[in-house]
């Protein structure tokens, strides 16, 4: 029987996906590590999908007591050649479960027989200095073109790749984050982490020539549309493709991220490796991330790289 929430005198029968959601945003372990509201809403898409992947497979509404071992593996087929999405699905999956443990709607955890999916590590996926040079040159181009969105999105696509904020930072950047006059933007990061990266000053121009044509932001961002509203991640993800495509360049908006930290290592490096540790340090102050996470992924091969080498074979 599922649990139920009290509201007044009133007690009210929730819903799993309802009970679920609400378990998972205060759970213990959510309080400790503070997961961000993104990855929450992910866990719960993940699930989303699940069901509805249930309900097309056997006709029938998908409820967490139906989970067993024999639908989780045919379910977890269709991910084995894609490991990282196999990774992530198998942990929302598995937090859906020990909810319905605890819930009383499963005695015991179907996916202990559903092993993750081994792969070899893939080196970042940076660009080279030639696709860096034509994006820049497809964003200048829409500066040049004298549209309100033009301008904006090449603003978008210089906070990735000047500063390394992610696609979701870039857009949620507040007005009043803005310290120009020290070089610095106050960014609330993944994790709730706050950090203070550092402005070169050709991307403060161009945050100085937006903020004299931008419309009244209506929520506070620095990025909006033309009406002055808030704009999601994918809208941005959108208008970042638009750039790419303009550009003939394949790439993400997090590959912006990794060629960042590329580019900003080797500039506080200067080519002497005994700068390496200070280096490290000092992106991992810059973008947010642990040392260990840098050290793990930016010390080895770039994904530019071994491109380059399979083509001078």
């Amino acid at each position: 029987m599922l649990p139920q929430t009290d509201f007044g005198q009133v007690r009210v029968a929730l819903g799993w996906r309802e009970e679920f959601g609400l378990w998972l945003r205060n759970t213990p372990s959510q309080k400790n590590r503070a997961r961000d509201q993104k990855t929450l809403e992910a866990y719960e898409r993940d699930i989303k999908l699940m069901a509805v992947w249930y309900q097309d497979r056997y006709a029938v509404d998908f409820e967490p007591s139906q989970i067993n071992t024999v639908n989780l593996q045919e379910y977890f087929v269709q991910f084995e050649n894609a490991p990282k999405t196999h990774k992530r699905k198998l942990a929302s999956v598995r937090l859906l479960i020990k909810w319905a443990m605890l819930a009383g709607e499963l005695d015991s955890d179907p996916s202990e027989w559903i092993g993750y999916v081994d792969a070899v590590e893939e080196a970042p996926r940076d660009v080279t200095p030639d696709e860096q040079s034509r994006l820049e040159a497809a964003a200048q181009a829409l500066e040049e073109s004298g549209t309100l969105l033009g301008q904006r999105d090449s603003l978008i696509l210089h906070l990735m790749l000047d500063m390394g904020l992610r696609i979701s930072e870039a857009i949620e950047v507040k007005r009043s984050d803005l310290d120009l006059e020290n070089g610095k933007i106050h960014v609330l990061g993944k994790g709730k982490k706050h950090r203070w990266p550092h402005v070169k000053s050709a991307l403060a121009n161009r945050i100085r020539a937006w903020l004299d044509r931008m419309p009244v932001a209506l929520e506070g961002t620095l990025i909006t549309d033309e009406r002055g509203n808030a704009i999601d991640r994918h809208t941005a993800w959108v208008r970042f493709t638009l750039i790419a495509e303009a550009a003939g360049v394949t790439c993400t908006p997090h590959s912006m991220r990794h060629t960042f930290v590329m580019n900003y290592m080797a500039a506080y490096m200067r080519g002497d490796p005994s700068r390496f540790p200070a280096a490290l340090k000092a992106a991992s102050q810059e973008t947010g991330d642990n040392e260990v996470v840098l050290l793990k992924y930016y010390t080895g091969p770039r994904e530019s790289e071994m491109r380059a080498a399979v083509e001078a074979m």
